[in-house]
């Protein structure tokens, strides 16, 4: 069989001076003299994990925008807003901060949802109880799928979120407690005490899941994602967090 060459594809009178390698399709186009109309593009790439969890915020009633001006805010009026890929650690993805949002949405309850940042207070302890009664909640609504360490809290409360106990709601032994209370430089005493208050507050977060009839969005996310997860793991590089998770 006769074998072609690219030029034959063209008609002899446009192809006898192209060359056969070396140039892109855009070069060979302009040098036959042929002028296709633009390409219209009608839809664009996103990460995957960035569409599950931006649609089950939007299947909740609200919607979620990106900015560089945020790390993750709420902002009293139906929008969660989350910091650029610049802007993430590395190994942050949207996912992990969409549902951390969620989590204080439900430990704090609709009364809450009409201030930014759903009226908690980071710059001093006031509401220390709260943000980790959220890491609660996120680690055990994660730990169905088997994907904790996927959905890890992020930024500077790691430690507390990596002294959870295997059941997420219920209260950490010594020990642990003394992990990460060194971690934060508070008195062991006052960290037991917050540890307490924090399985309060996750507890009655899950049972406002269930009132309002988030779980069913929020399990179908997580379950969508860990399909993901298992799919891309056998390509993944040893550092990547699809690998890593457990």
């Amino acid at each position: 069989m006769e074998r072609l060459n690219a030029g034959d594809l063209l008609p002899k009178s446009q192809n006898s001076n192209l060359p056969m390698t070396g140039h892109s399709s855009k070069d060979i186009l302009h040098q036959s003299n042929i002028s296709p109309p633009p390409r219209m593009v009608s839809s664009y790439y996103l990460d995957p994990i960035s569409e599950i969890w931006s649609g089950c915020v939007r299947r909740l009633g609200w919607s979620i925008e990106r900015s560089n001006d945020v790390f993750a805010s709420w902002d009293g009026h139906g929008t969660i807003t989350i910091g650029q890929r610049a802007d993430l650690d590395p190994d942050d993805h949207l996912g992990q901060l969409v549902l951390h949002e969620l989590c204080h949405a439900l430990i704090e309850g609709p009364e809450k949802w009409v201030y930014p940042d759903w009226g908690l207070e980071n710059t001093d302890a006031r509401h220390l109880a709260n943000e980790l009664a959220c890491h609660r909640l996120q680690a055990h609504l994660a730990d169905h799928y088997d994907l904790r360490d996927f959905f890890a809290a992020t930024t500077d409360w790691r430690p507390y979120f990596d002294c959870l106990p295997k059941e997420a709601m219920t209260a950490q032994d010594s020990e642990m407690i003394k992990n990460w209370s060194h971690s934060f430089r508070l008195e062991v005493s006052y960290a037991q005490r917050l540890d307490q208050e924090a399985v309060l507050l996750a507890t009655q977060g899950l049972q406002r899941a269930q009132a309002l009839s988030w779980l069913s969005e929020l399990r179908s996310a997580l379950h969508t994602t860990r399909q993901v997860r298992e799919l891309v793991s056998s390509y993944a590089l040893p550092q990547s967090i699809w690998l890593n998770s457990q």
